[in-house]
């Protein structure tokens, strides 16, 4: 079995019966693949694995964008992806490169930390941005929602991402408005 087919194990395995966010890494790694033709290995393995912090420690940030909330997530996730990898017998480098990307996966950086926020937001939008704006909408925080989805919008790097994330984004600021 290759790595990034053991990583997808481990982060099933790590979600446990949080099929949303399996299905939202998953999506990650999909939304790479097309952004990106021909994605390496760590790029792919960084999609799966960007938010394994949460498996591990809950959602303590509860959906903050704080920068301090930020770093620490980002963080938090490179260091257990890390030891996942060294227990795999992972090459030195792929590591350091799985967790350069995690590392900067909620802004971007470089070309390829940008295809991973793209990828990520994409996923947030396809699985979770009509969904929490039902719930959002349901309990009177439209506000807070709305404020969710343009922080989200406004972190996508690419036109082709912006342009496939746009129907999404419009489609949870109906839900809202309505």
């Amino acid at each position: 079995m290759n790595l990034y087919d053991k990583t997808e194990q481990f982060i099933v395995k790590a979600f446990g019966k949080n099929e949303h966010e399996i299905f939202y890494a998953k999506r990650t790694a999909y939304w790479i693949k097309e952004l990106k033709a021909g994605a390496d290995e760590a790029l792919l393995i960084a999609g799966l694995a960007h938010d394994i912090e949460r498996a591990i420690y809950g959602d303590w940030k509860n959906g903050s964008n704080k920068p301090l909330s930020l770093r620490k997530h980002q963080d938090m996730s490179a260091v257990e992806i890390e030891k996942f990898l060294k227990k795999e017998k992972a090459a030195d480098d792929l590591i350091e490169r799985v967790k350069y990307l995690i590392a900067y996966h909620e802004e971007g950086g470089d070309k390829d930390q940008n295809i991973l926020c793209d990828a990520d937001c994409l996923a947030y939008f396809e699985e979770k941005a009509l969904r929490n704006a039902k719930k959002y909408k349901q309990i009177g925080k439209i506000d807070e929602m709305n404020k969710k989805l343009e922080y989200v919008f406004s972190r996508i790097k690419s036109l082709k991402a912006k342009m496939i994330a746009k129907k999404w984004y419009k489609q949870a600021q109906d839900i809202l408005s309505r």
